[in-house]
């Protein structure tokens, strides 16, 4: 953003750039000063300066309940160069209150550095979007902003070319890099007309320069734009960066040292020059420790080993070796633990079962695994050639064999477990959990300022320590919720449990039987969560309605179930608390929500399996005291706090939070927050349970005559 002079909104005397760095404040009547540019002047008085400086950039014409103080908060993190932790819930604004902190601290100090705003979801990315063209229309504030969807999300031959469709996305990145590089037999025509001898080609700086005057734009919209001009619309989004004020995308772009240096490190952004934000970042430890996790499949192996025996690949007899030391330790660990329970193994184990298997020595295996990821990018080539997608099962699988062997320490657990796949055949799977979120996400020390916000970020402790955030540095605002009381009703049914211990068909009979009245009761659209898929599963054949039901598998899709919602006024949507339709997904039409109710079935702690039992341990030596709260607390109080945020969006949405659990109204209950607790009611009696609900309905009905 372009300074100017600066300017007294009292008296009117203006300042150079260099005066105003001596003092922010008017050497006259010492108030504030701000930048004098064309866009829309609020004058002000002293006592209200900070509330003016805001209006002047926020775009709408009145602030929502608290969300000036989330401006504020924002603000002095980023001025005063701190880790901000912001507990903001659904419906206080929280993108456009970041943003307009931001704005306002850059009006401030225009030495201030870059904003870099990360989501999780295309959702959020798109509403962040949209509020910068907001705060652009309201005020003609300059600014550059540069929004990034995914690579292969805005690539016309992954969008238009079938075989790259459905590839995973490490598959797309090796194709693009092959691409460019010509290995393919031809070269990327988009890239081509970006690039001139490696620097932007005079087409690619005229968009760019266009995108700078029009912006800011969507990542469809520069892709329309540089789909007709023949450009790549990722590239010139990078090059836009260059120039960007305000840079957009998902967590990686900051976490994953390789992409935060192709994106920021190449437009000349240091790290320490960020202000970043970090969206939904209760997700935040789960996130970062996945970056360094991965699994891999029997299935994955056995395509592997047809790749190999299709292109004559030599050591075929590794991957025979591979394929047989899976099965021999799935049936090991089906035997003595089921199914989809991980079996904790040492790293060394698998290598040592390898090399006696092709009887050779751990250097000669190590060699054999560098080959095989060679002979995997020529598959991967000679597909290509072929016409067929750009995959290598082969190099898949050598890439997870590098990780196995180069992750170690305890910060990893290595793990064997046994699933059923989609066709109902079992596949065993090698995995590698990281256990520690701050390997990946202590780079957030390194940043200038930082705002890591969410609606339920209930426990800050919890965050400082595993994401190992420097604590002199952090600071901390919970905002009440700014939703009207007697809009949501929270219920705990004390007669059931799904607590390890009590599970037995009696249990699950009562959970269902009681499911089919509170449904009956409800009358509109109902979302229920689970602990577990299997617990979903024993329960759903149980329930017995006369409203359409949907039941989450592994494969379905959010579309899927926004579609079902919208098509049906009265049904029951089975899901499972940390799956993909309980976190993240807005179940609002015109930004309402669909609900009436939410039934969360049981308190969705961990599994207590040996890989929960390993985060205990890994935990308790870094943690003390603190680490059953952090391994098991904490992220099912998260889950249930997802589950149940799905419910009201919007200060107008009323609805039921119904708990099926007795553990819920005891000891539990003192996590919970302080509205939470004052607002809940226990009953051990469903009738008691129905009468309440069919209470707050009629409230709702006298409202509306």
């Amino acid at each position: 953003m372009e300074s100017l002079r600066y300017v007294c909104r009292r008296c009117g005397k203006t300042y150079s750039t260099q005066e105003y760095l001596k003092s922010h404040f008017c050497a006259n009547c010492g108030t504030l000063l701000t930048r004098k540019t064309s866009h829309k002047t609020v004058v002000e008085n002293r006592p209200n300066s900070f509330e003016g400086l805001v209006k002047e950039f926020f775009p709408y014409a009145e602030f929502r309940p608290y969300q000036l103080n989330a401006i504020k908060f924002a603000y002095e993190v980023m001025r005063d160069g701190k880790i901000g932790l912001l507990c903001s819930p659904c419906g206080t604004g929280k993108s456009i209150s970041v943003l307009t902190a931001y704005f306002t601290a850059k009006e401030s100090n225009p030495a201030l550095g870059r904003l870099v705003a990360l989501t999780r979801t295309k959702n959020q990315l798109e509403i962040y979007s949209r509020e910068l063209k907001n705060i652009k229309e309201h005020c003609g504030v300059n600014f550059v902003a540069s929004i990034f969807k995914s690579k292969k999300e805005m690539c016309p031959h992954a969008l238009e070319d079938p075989k790259l469709k459905d590839i995973r996305y490490r598959d797309f990145l090796y194709y693009c890099k092959g691409l460019k590089e010509g290995l393919f037999g031809r070269t990327c025509e988009y890239f081509e007309k970006t690039f001139d001898e490696r620097k932007p080609s005079w087409q690619a700086y005229n968009l760019v320069s266009k995108i700078k005057r029009v912006g800011p734009l969507l990542p469809d919209e520069v892709y329309e734009v540089c789909r007709d001009e023949g450009l790549c619309p990722y590239e010139v989004t990078r090059i836009l960066t260059r120039y960007a004020d305000i840079v957009i995308g998902n967590y990686n772009y900051i976490l994953v040292e390789a992409i935060r240096g192709s994106i920021l490190g190449r437009a000349g952004i240091r790290i320490k020059e960020v202000n970043c934000v970090f969206d939904e970042a209760h997700s935040l430890p789960y996130y970062a420790a996945g970056i360094f996790s991965d699994e891999l499949s029997s299935r994955s192996v056995r395509i592997a080993k047809k790749e190999a025996k299709t292109f004559e690949i030599n050591d075929y007899e590794f991957l025979d070796a591979l394929h047989a030391v899976m099965i021999d330790f799935g049936k090991k660990v089906f035997k003595n633990y089921g199914l989809d329970v991980e079996h904790i193994i040492e790293g060394e184990t698998l290598i040592e079962a390898l090399a006696k298997r092709l009887n050779v020595g751990h250097e000669r295996l190590l060699e054999i695994i560098q080959e095989l990821a060679d002979q995997g990018e020529v598959v991967r080539l000679k597909r290509s050639e072929m016409g067929k997608s750009p995959v290598s099962y082969l190099s898949r699988c050598m890439e997870f064999l590098v990780d196995w062997i180069g992750l170690t320490g305890s910060s990893y657990a290595k793990y064997v477990k046994v699933e059923v796949d989609r066709d109902g055949k079992k596949r065993v799977r090698l995995g590698i959990r990281c256990l520690d979120p701050s390997l990946a996400a202590n780079v957030i020390n390194d940043l200038r300022s930082a705002v890591l916000m969410s609606g339920t970020l209930w426990n800050m402790d919890y965050y400082m320590d595993v994401l190992g955030l420097d604590r002199s540095r952090c600071q901390s605002l919970e905002l009440p919720n700014p939703f009207p009381p007697e809009n949501r009703l929270i219920l705990v049914d004390e007669a059931v449990t799904t607590k390890f211990e009590k599970r037995n068909e009696i249990q699950w009979k009562r959970i269902a039987a009681h499911l089919n009245q509170i449904i009956q009761r409800v009358g509109g659209r109902v979302a229920v969560y689970f602990p577990s898929y299997e617990v979903m599963q024993d329960i759903a054949k149980l329930v017995e309605i006369n409203v359409p039901m949907l039941v989450e598998e592994k494969r379905t899709k959010i579309v899927d179930v926004l579609g079902f919602l919208q098509k049906n006024g009265k049904c029951a949507v089975f899901g499972v608390a940390r799956g993909k339709i309980s976190e993240g997904v807005d179940m609002t039409t015109e930004g309402k929500s669909m609900l009436s109710a939410v039934v969360i079935v049981g308190l969705p702690y961990p599994k207590k399996t040996e890989l929960q039992k390993a985060l205990y341990k890994y935990f308790k030596e870094k943690f003390g005291e603190k680490a059953m709260e952090y391994a098991n607390t904490i992220p099912c109080l998260n889950a249930l706090a997802q589950s149940a945020g799905r419910l009201q969006r919007s200060p107008e949405d009323r609805g039921v939070i119904i708990i099926m659990d007795k553990r819920a109204a005891g000891r539990f209950k003192r996590k919970l927050p302080e509205d939470w607790q004052r607002d809940m009611k226990a009953h051990f009696q469903i009738e008691k349970i129905l009468a309440r609900i069919d209470e707050f309905t009629a409230q709702a009905k006298a409202v509306h005559v």
